[in-house]
């Protein structure tokens, strides 16, 4: 499984896909995260931005998604 971070995204994978988040940053550049109570544990604030089949697609819409005119 895929658990990576590049700059304020966050790309996270299971057996069916790749999940690429923006994650909130505080002023100092750290990701911010909230306690969830329930499971005990933090989780990082974050925002869904795309879905995709595998890396390559993920890094691929990120490229795009960071430069819109990259063809």
């Amino acid at each position: 499984m895929i658990d990576m971070k590049i700059g304020q995204y966050h790309l996270t994978s299971d057996k069916y896909e790749v999940k690429v988040n923006r994650m909130s940053l505080d002023s100092h550049g750290h990701p911010v995260t909230s306690y969830d109570e329930k499971s005990g544990i933090n989780r990082l604030v974050e925002v869904p931005l795309a879905h995709c089949k595998n890396v390559e697609d993920a890094l691929h819409w990120l490229r795009g998604y960071l430069n819109p005119d990259w063809q």
